[in-house]
């Protein structure tokens, strides 16, 4: 299992000077590819993608709208599958790139020439993909990361008040596992259930990163005194799609499902059934239109 992206940049102050494609050339190979990498044991493709991506090219990159999976033969009777976002630099220069054994070159590549520069139709078939969301203009989304908690003390066994109801240390394990998962998608907002567990999720993240968390009585969940109707869930849930930047927002299995309602969510986005503790439905849109969700879990 892999997973890479195809960052990309203006290639210059006006619309018309259109795109570039940050391309890397990997000296044993002797090739030009799109960067990407093997996941490391316990990690989730989206953090992958974003470490390879730095890695390989140094700069620190923000995931974006998913692109495609590809199922190739890379030895003899050894499949590799791997994950493509789109993704936009945030920091570093990969100008000063220092080459290594693994990666001797780094260059911004316009998208017209970008495939004539990779040596593979495997990457070409991504930087397709990637030129179809250019040509719908759905390369720029804004992104929305609806967050199941982490595992809590048990419900039948806790006598004090519901909503102060805390993770169990392997929950708060979860809840640092989540963090570099949110940090790949940039999430700049931190939206919270009034639910300690929920608060708790979030906080390595909030903590890592110095932001606040805004806690919201409107995403709790009925039997510990929310709304029972869609009205307010739908409300609070308008504000974080309006929000500018990438948000994360920390609900319960059974708030989740009218979050995701709220935001335009068909409900096959949980056709694998109720998210699991610690999962997550990253929702990509633009102008109120759902363009693209994906659903991650931690293994």
């Amino acid at each position: 299992m892999s997973a890479g992206a195809v960052v990309w940049r203006p290639a210059g102050s006006r619309p018309k000077d259109g795109l570039e494609i940050l391309l890397v050339h990997r000296a044993r190979h002797d090739d030009w590819s799109i960067p990407k990498g093997t996941v490391e044991r316990g990690e989730l493709r989206p953090t992958t993608a974003v470490r390879e991506v730095e890695e390989e090219t140094g700069v620190l990159a923000r995931l974006g709208v998913p692109l495609m999976e590809l199922e190739y033969e890379f030895a003899k009777g050894r499949l590799k599958n791997v994950a493509y976002w789109s993704a936009t630099p945030v920091s570093g220069d990969a100008d000063t790139y220092v080459p290594n054994k693994e990666i001797d070159g780094v260059a911004w590549v316009t998208l017209d020439k970008a495939p004539k520069r990779l040596s593979y139709d495997t990457d070409r078939a991504v930087l397709e993909a990637f030129g179809e969301r250019v040509g719908s203009d759905a390369h720029r989304t804004r992104t929305l990361v609806v967050v199941r908690h982490a595992q809590a003390r048990s419900r039948s066994r806790w006598r004090k008040e519901p909503l102060v109801r805390p993770l169990t240390a392997a929950g708060r394990r979860e809840a640092g596992r989540l963090r570099p998962v949110l940090s790949a998608y940039g999430v700049h907002h931190l939206h919270s259930s009034g639910a300690l567990r929920c608060v708790q999720t979030l906080e390595p993240y909030a903590d890592a990163t110095h932001r606040p968390i805004t806690v919201d009585h409107r995403l709790d969940e009925p039997r510990d005194g929310g709304p029972a109707k869609q009205r307010p869930v739908t409300e609070a849930m308008a504000e974080d799609v309006e929000h500018g930047r990438p948000v994360a927002a920390c609900g319960h299995r059974t708030v989740i499902p009218r979050m995701l309602k709220a935001v335009g969510v068909d409900a096959d986005a949980l056709s694998a059934g109720p998210l699991p503790l610690a999962g997550l439905v990253v929702v990509h849109h633009r102008r109120g239109e759902v363009l693209a969700t994906e659903r991650h879990v931690l293994r």
